[in-house]
């Protein structure tokens, strides 16, 4: 694609100053004699939209300025009929917001100086993005992560607010809101659809990790990779309230795998169900509740980084 072919930008004005810096990253364009097209959500649902809509615009690249979520969305904007990754779309992006998992996972820089930088210097490259099939039918993607059980409770909570406070807040109240009312859920899981590998289990939290890093600067999965075709399964078991709270830091450091109601399994493709009400969250936002089927596809997605 030519030099000239302008790139696609979606922001998303609630992730931090991400409006705000908007200006910086259009006059450093500028600077660069590189041109763009930009475009602001309004809401939930908007830059799932907008994506799809620079899919059949011809832009050089789609570019999230933005955090996990809002890639989220930009991503599922890339989803085909198929239930696969528009194979011509490449995806950039530009980290503003309260989680950056993703920017972490693809070391992109968090200062939006050098993230200009990198978007128009860097290289393009592949990495997989995982998939949910609900029981429904409904297909979604995710990026960095995938999680039932506690963290799903805390993003559901968090969700429920931020339309009327900002996104640290919102998740501070999340978090609180659910650790004073979740009790630990009964989750099966059916490990690359081999019967030896199903087993149910009290759990916590069930995490489904694509890349190494969670809101940012926990290392939930350190040994998770973004082009290795794998997921990574974190299963927290049936810990109590004070024992989160005591191995909660472990987490920057990845030493709370030593734990021994943690256990980690490598998978390509697994099933999640549970007797009881759970949510599912991926990238930080609720996507849906249990049944899910889940796995990988290598490679789907191009990202400049």
């Amino acid at each position: 694609m030519s030099e000239s072919t302008p790139f696609f930008y979606i922001v998303n004005p609630r992730a931090g100053t991400g409006i705000g810096q908007f200006p910086r990253v259009a006059s450093r364009l500028r600077e660069r004699g590189i041109p763009f097209f930009g475009a602001a959500t309004t809401g939930p649902g908007d830059a799932r939209m907008l994506s799809k809509l620079a899919r059949s615009g011809g832009f050089r690249a789609t570019v999230c300025i933005g955090g996990d979520g809002t890639v989220n969305e930009v991503v599922n904007g890339l989803l085909t009929a198929d239930g696969t990754v528009d194979p011509e779309a490449i995806f950039g992006l530009i980290p503003r917001g309260t989680a950056q998992g993703i920017a972490r996972g693809l070391g992109i820089p968090l200062n939006t100086r050098l993230a200009v930088d990198r978007l128009l210097e860097g290289h393009e490259a592949r990495i997989d993005v995982g998939r949910i099939r609900f029981g429904d039918g409904t297909i979604r993607l995710f990026v960095n992560m995938l999680g039932v059980g506690f963290d799903a409770e805390v993003a559901g909570r968090s969700q429920e607010v931020r339309p009327a406070v900002a996104s640290l807040p919102a998740h501070v109240f999340g978090f609180a809101s659910a650790l004073a009312a979740y009790r630990n859920k009964e989750v099966s899981l059916v490990l690359d659809g081999e019967a030896a590998s199903a087993y149910s289990h009290r759990c916590n939290t069930v995490v489904v990790a694509n890349g190494p890093y969670y809101a940012t600067v926990m290392r939930l999965a350190p040994a998770a990779a973004m082009d290795d075709g794998l997921l990574d399964v974190v299963v927290i078991g049936d810990i109590d309230k004070l024992d989160l709270l005591l191995s909660l830091p472990r987490a920057f450091t990845g030493t709370h795998l030593e734990h021994g109601e943690v256990s980690v399994h490598r998978v390509r493709r697994l099933t999640l169900d549970s007797p009881e009400d759970a949510l599912v969250q991926a990238d930080g936002e609720v996507l849906g509740r249990l049944p899910a089927e889940v796995d990988v596809l290598p490679g789907a997605l191009r990202v400049i980084r």
